[in-house]
């Protein structure tokens, strides 16, 4: 017996058509909103299938059991601890493993940037069409509620912007877990860009080189690099450098140090190139950053 609905202790938001045109008309929101959501705890015989897809995209999130997610022929398990985004007009089909059914958190996305939620979120993992482990968190499942019960007070605009403004942190617990709550990791259990980024701030006052950066997470210098930037978008000194300059205008803002004596403090020997570096990311030079207290002052 299949169903797509109908499990004990389940919660289902079905947003009427009136508030999600409302959403579209709402700066604030009109790009991402929510459709529909929901929670399904073991649900035993749950099945979806959708030969034409539909217009939103939509969120699988498994925190315990498991189940599978079907789109062009190709079969993926959804494991607990698991995330399955598919996008908008995707044929597919979905449901919860016979012996060991999945609970899950879903939502319906709508919005002209839905699509780019779900590849934000899929994108992490690699291939798109295997599913992303992101594991638990408590601050997660407790932004889930708060969107939920905000939803389920009504659709006044306040409600509406209030849950959907909440809506791109939800979609960070997933981009970003290790941000979140029980996510933390030890150092040993970080990914090698992780710990290159912490080798990073303990030596900000150094000046590395990529081989030093990749040594220190034992992999050679062109695939680290390569890695690194597939995962944070820069190169490793690009990011360094960013790093640096961060910690250079904390400096400025509160320290009584000369300019020469930041530069130094952030392994840069080189006054002048320091401006450079400066004026390159800030806009302003770090005297003149110094003097105003920040671009826009305190």
């Amino acid at each position: 017996m299949r169903k797509s609905r109908g499990f004990e202790g389940e919660l289902i938001i079905e947003i009427p058509k009136v508030a999600t045109s409302h959403c579209e008309q709402l700066p604030l929101i009109a790009q991402l909103f929510i459709a529909r959501m929901g929670y399904y705890p073991k649900a035993m015989h749950h099945y979806y299938q959708r030969p034409n897809g539909i217009s939103q995209a939509i969120l699988l999130y498994c925190s315990d059991g498991q189940g599978w997610v079907e789109t062009g022929g190709n079969v993926v398990q959804v494991r607990a601890g698991e995330i399955f985004v598919l996008p908008m007009d995707v044929p597919h089909s979905y449901g919860a493993d016979a012996k060991n059914p999945w609970s899950i958190y879903w939502m319906h996305l709508g919005g002209s940037h839905c699509d780019a939620a779900a590849a934000a979120v899929m994108e992490r993992g690699g291939e798109p069409a295997r599913a992303v482990q992101v594991g638990f968190s408590e601050e997660r499942n407790a932004l889930f509620t708060h969107i939920a019960r905000t939803l389920l007070k009504g659709y006044s605009a306040s409600n509406l912007l209030q849950a959907n403004l909440a809506l791109p942190h939800y979609l960070s617990s997933f981009i970003a877990p290790e941000h979140f709550g029980s996510q933390k990791q030890s150092v040993r259990d970080a990914s090698p860009t992780e710990k290159a980024i912490l080798y990073m701030q303990e030596n900000l006052s150094n000046s590395l080189t990529l081989d030093n950066i990749a040594r220190s997470v034992n992999l050679s210098g062109s695939f680290f690099s390569r890695k690194f930037k597939k995962d944070t978008g820069y190169a490793p000194i690009e990011y360094f450098n960013y790093l640096r300059i961060q910690k250079a205008c904390q400096l400025l803002h509160f320290g009584a140090m000369r300019v020469n004596e930041v530069a130094s403090a952030i392994g840069i020997d080189d006054p002048f190139y320091f401006s450079r570096l400066f004026k390159q990311q800030m806009g302003i030079p770090p005297a003149h950053y110094r003097k105003n207290k920040g671009i826009y002052g305190q």
